[in-house]
């Protein structure tokens, strides 16, 4: 039998801070959640080895397991939560939705998410250190809208898969962790993506990027400088969209900016 020793609501149910940002709350309504329960996005962390995934602590190693966005049910024993993501409407002028309508354009599209696919399935030591940091100090908003159901000139998109960071053009973007760059490309929809495989399964996301900075094999440090914020591809304003991936599972990134503190709380939970 699997002990569970944290269930991500614990983020979602609370209000959390980390570093100068505002405090937020997963839910709309501020409702907690079932403590019995993980969030779609989420993370199941467990002594025993319910994944290929872990953190090292003091020589000790905690297995996490990464929850779809699109989960329900059960996962490994544990129940997930009925979340209440909210429905954004996002509304393209008729110019821009044409770029992105023609069957050459779908089928490059198709083929950029094949790309990276195949990047998130793979996996390499461990090369991240402590807490993830927020890739853009000089912001002006940060959205948390993880999970957020899109719905696109009237029609349902699927899931927002990060967060998404409004700032200036050409305010500076730095790598959330330390890795080594996998991908460092124009795509339609992302514009100039950037994207750092830290090891372990675990992957960050830099899409609509006005420049880059960095080249596939790159190894960057957490800090670093990779490019600046701007507004291609798919996007109506200069932004950063942040995203997460753990074995090709799009997670809460405000599970990796608060990593540290979770895994010292998990390994107070339960004593050896």
């Amino acid at each position: 039998m699997i002990e569970i020793l944290l269930f991500s609501a614990v983020l979602f149910s609370e209000r959390v801070d980390f570093e100068d940002v505002r405090r937020f709350t997963f839910f709309e309504d501020n409702k907690k959640v079932d403590s019995e329960c993980v969030m779609p996005g989420g993370i199941i962390i467990s002594y025993e080895k319910i994944s290929d995934f872990y953190f090292s602590v003091d020589g000790e190693q905690f297995f996490f397991l990464p929850v779809p966005i699109t989960a329900s049910g059960y996962i490994n024993g544990v129940k997930v939560c009925e979340p209440s993501f909210p429905v954004e409407e996002i509304n393209f002028r008729k110019r821009l939705r044409k770029r992105f309508e023609s069957p050459d354009v779908y089928d490059k599209i198709k083929a950029e998410k094949q790309l990276l696919k195949e990047i998130f399935s793979r996996f390499s030591d461990k090369m991240w250190e402590g807490d993830f940091i927020l890739p853009v100090k000089d912001y002006k908003s940060i959205r948390w809208n993880f999970g957020m159901r899109r719905k696109i000139n009237g029609y349902l998109s699927g899931y927002h898969k990060g967060i998404d960071i409004s700032a200036r053009k050409g305010t500076e973007v730095f790598a959330s962790n330390s890795g080594v760059v996998v991908l460092a490309r124009r795509f339609t929809l992302e514009g100039n993506l950037v994207v750092i495989d830290h090891g372990n399964g675990v992957f960050s996301i830099y899409a609509h990027l006005w420049k880059f900075f960095v080249r596939e094999g790159d190894r960057v440090k957490k800090g670093e400088l990779v490019g600046l914020v701007g507004s291609t591809g798919r996007s109506t304003a200069p932004h950063l969209h942040f995203g997460v991936k753990v074995s090709g599972v799009d997670v809460h990134p405000a599970i990796f900016f608060n990593i540290s503190k979770i895994v010292s709380e998990t390994s107070g939970l339960v004593g050896k």
